[in-house]
């Protein structure tokens, strides 16, 4: 029984302290900056805090430092960045939380690897990623469509693809749509705006935006046997 309750007040101690800090950062930090998350930084004596969408500042543990930038760390084969880890880590956590049937999925039968892509029906390098389907499928990577109208949510991109993702046949609507062709108008509840919101989370401006499973993240068009090389390399 004793031991218990020390376990009960050492979480709430924890817990006391990670609200105490958030509450402490989120004093000096200017008004808007919304905070993704805080993490013990390799620097020493500093948090690592992402704000915004995915970017990263640093914080003193006394409070009286902040700093903006790039951290580099210094390793035997070269040098890292060090925010590139904590804008990777926000990424794989929060698109792992998009589920499975939200995703427009093109399958590939000797599944390798599965990407997500943030797309838009108007961009040409999203057509031409698209063009290639059966290139990427054929070196066993699974692509999983996401949404992400760059015109925003009052578009008529945006309208059209809640017409796909609404579609009997989610597949072929978006190849159409892709090809420029029409489509039938379509309504339904579907993930469009909660994509959109997640990847502007992590910062996308621009599609297409390939996103690994590991949370690395891959702007623009990449043909399949580049793809399958930084997937593969890590």
């Amino acid at each position: 029984m004793r031991r218990f309750i020390k376990y009960l007040f050492l979480v709430s101690a924890i817990l006391f302290s990670e609200e105490d800090v958030e509450k402490n950062i989120q004093k000096i930090l200017p008004s808007g900056f919304e905070i993704n998350f805080i993490e013990e930084s390799e620097l020493p004596n500093f948090y690592a805090v992402n704000v915004l969408n995915n970017q990263i500042i640093y914080v003193s543990h006394d409070y009286k430092f902040v700093f903006a930038g790039d951290l580099i760390g210094i390793r035997d084969d070269g040098v890292v960045s060090i925010n590139n880890k904590y804008k990777t880590m926000f990424t794989q956590k929060i698109v792992s939380t998009i589920k499975p049937e939200e995703s427009i999925d093109f399958v590939a039968k000797n599944e390798k690897h599965r990407i997500k892509v943030f797309t838009d029906i108007s961009c040409a390098y999203c057509r031409l990623f698209h063009s290639e389907i059966e290139k990427y499928l054929d070196e066993g990577i699974t692509v999983q469509y996401l949404g992400f109208p760059r015109d925003g949510l009052e578009s008529e991109v945006f309208n059209n693809m809640q017409s796909a993702w609404c579609s009997n046949n989610r597949k072929e609507s978006l190849t159409k749509l892709k090809l420029g062709e029409e489509i039938k108008k379509e309504l339904c509840q579907n993930p469009i705006k909660e994509h959109f919101r997640i990847g502007s989370l992590i910062g996308i401006t621009g599609t297409p935006t390939i996103v690994l499973n590991d949370g690395r993240k891959f702007s623009g068009y990449i043909p399949a046997k580049e793809l399958i090389e930084l997937i593969d390399n890590g």
